[in-house]
């Protein structure tokens, strides 16, 4: 047998994949860890407790990382952090109140983020989508697909058909769920169109989240019902909010957070980041400026002409973007609940959105008009419009003028 051979197996025996550095596992508890309560290297007491137990880790192993470099430097940062940030003078940091140290899962509130990092997001109407980037579109997407979706929270919406003519979708369902974490069970709520009103609390009956072992003395998470078609889901932990509408069989919703917790590895999937999916968009500034030319090629019908929606949208109030939306809604649909829904999108954008992401969207608002405009005159006016609808019995109709008139006002 040969010395090698003899060599091999005595490191087999007596190597053991535990009894080696795992400073690279310490390291990645630690900053997955940070990550999650957004924590930041200060005198607080959460951050040393999370150090203290980081320290632990790398006492733990430290006999088997004698000659590991990352070892030695990152645990002399961390003790350096530990002595700076007087992390004993904390109760549950001092090894002599081991006993008195408060519990892991304990709900840590995040602190209050600036203006600046606010992001907001809204789908509504026909439908129409304001993203996180503040792009504008319009588009006919059926079918479920996430909103936003992130280890806190998952908005869902479903688009629909409901007046069985080409391009005419509205969302129609509305699913939002809480993710278990340290400061909130669980949690689903479900909004329909078709109900009556919009539920007063989660599917459970809970219309709010006790957190006992918190840092803050409100609730994590409650719905704040203020009548059958305006409920908002306050998730106060991350300083986050869900806000859905109703206006007869149309929902809308929008969606408030800072950027810290919506960010995630993937987003192709989620429309505020993402955007509908290209096959489905429609060019409404072309649509509106050309309706008979649009109607035709999809099968559309002009339920009321352009000057009578105009005039309509400009009297509840409407302006910008909201105006844009409310004009191709009543012109194709010629229904005057989806004018009170981006009355109500309006309301809500200038009462959440930040100042700053307000003026990002008139100023998006205008480069996109001046780019229809660019298109318009460079454009061969026949080919404006693609992938049109095979011809059909369906012809353009002039809906008599005070025929949405007759719909009930809410």
């Amino acid at each position: 047998m040969s010395i090698v051979y003899l060599s091999s197996i005595v490191v087999l025996l007596f190597y053991n994949p535990i009894n080696s550095c795992r400073v690279e596992e310490c390291a990645a508890w630690f900053q997955k860890t940070k990550d999650y309560e957004n924590l930041v290297p200060k005198a607080t007491e959460r951050y040393c407790q999370v150090l203290q137990t980081y320290l632990k880790c790398m006492n733990d192993t430290q006999r088997f990382c004698h000659g590991n470099l990352r070892f030695h430097s990152s645990e002399l940062v961390m003790r350096r952090h530990w002595k700076e940030f007087e992390c004993e003078k904390w109760e549950s940091c001092n090894e002599k109140n081991e006993a008195k140290r408060r519990p892991v899962n304990t709900c840590y509130f995040n602190p209050p983020p600036s203006s600046r990092k606010i992001k907001y997001c809204s789908l509504f109407g026909d439908p129409h989508l304001i993203m996180f980037n503040g792009t504008i579109q319009t588009c006919s997407e059926e079918g479920a697909r996430p909103l936003v979706d992130n280890r806190y929270f998952l908005v869902q919406v479903t688009n629909k058909n409901v007046r069985g003519e080409a391009l005419t979708t509205t969302v129609t369902k509305v699913t939002v769920l809480i993710r278990k974490h340290n400061c909130t069970s669980s949690l689903r709520y479900e909004a329909t169109s078709d109900e009556e009103g919009l539920p007063r609390g989660f599917v459970d009956g809970t219309t709010f989240q006790i957190t006992s072992n918190s840092n803050s003395n409100s609730n994590a998470v409650e719905v704040l019902w203020q009548d059958n078609n305006y409920v908002e889901i306050a998730l106060h932990f991350i300083h986050s909010s869900i806000h859905i509408r109703r206006q007869g069989p149309y929902l809308s919703v929008s969606v408030k957070a800072p950027s810290i917790v919506l960010e995630t590895e993937n987003v192709a999937n989620e429309m505020c980041w993402a955007g509908c999916r290209r096959s489905s968009q429609i060019s409404a500034e072309t649509a509106v400026e050309q309706p008979k030319k649009f109607a035709e090629c999809y099968n559309r019908r002009i339920h009321v002409p352009k000057k009578v929606a105009e005039d309509r949208c400009r009297n509840v109030g409407n302006s910008g973007t909201f105006f844009d939306a409310c004009v191709f809604d009543l012109m194709f649909t010629g229904d005057d609940y989806l004018v009170h829904l981006s009355r109500n999108a309006q309301s809500d954008f200038r009462r959440l959105a930040p100042h700053h992401f307000q003026s990002q969207i008139i100023q998006q608002r205008v480069r996109q008009q001046q780019e229809h405009t660019r298109n318009l005159n460079i454009s061969n006016s026949t080919k404006i419009f693609e992938k049109c609808v095979p011809s059909s019995s369906i012809s353009i109709i002039f809906i008599p003028i005070l025929a949405f008139v007759l719909i009930p006002m809410i």
